[in-house]
């Protein structure tokens, strides 16, 4: 009985650790957290001095129509005349994240 909850325990703990939520803005993370707009979480990467507002800007510009079910979190790469959103259904420090890549040219 004490054998079989001891595993159980274990393996509870080891759910926990491997599907907890990744911390937002780790040191070891190539993108940071931006804000929040119209129920999506944006990121922007660690170099970029872009704003919330530029970001913003820059989604709603999308000719490309952009659907909520593929995901809340949108990562902003920013590169010369392009906007290059990721879109995914979880944060990309989880060890497999689900994304799409939106990219446009303005």
């Amino acid at each position: 009985m004490v054998l079989t909850g001891a595993i159980l325990l274990a393996l509870l703990y080891g759910v926990f650790t491997i599907y907890k939520a990744p911390v937002r803005n780790s040191p070891d993370s190539f993108f940071t957290y931006l804000g929040e707009y119209n129920d999506y979480a944006i990121y922007k990467t660690k170099e970029d001095k872009v704003t919330l507002s530029e970001v913003v800007f820059a989604f709603n510009s999308l000719k490309i129509k952009i659907y909520r079910q593929n995901g809340r979190h949108l990562y902003y790469i920013r590169e010369p005349n392009m906007n290059i959103f990721l879109q995914c259904l979880n944060p990309v420090e989880m060890a497999v994240p689900k994304c799409i890549t939106v990219k446009e040219r303005y």
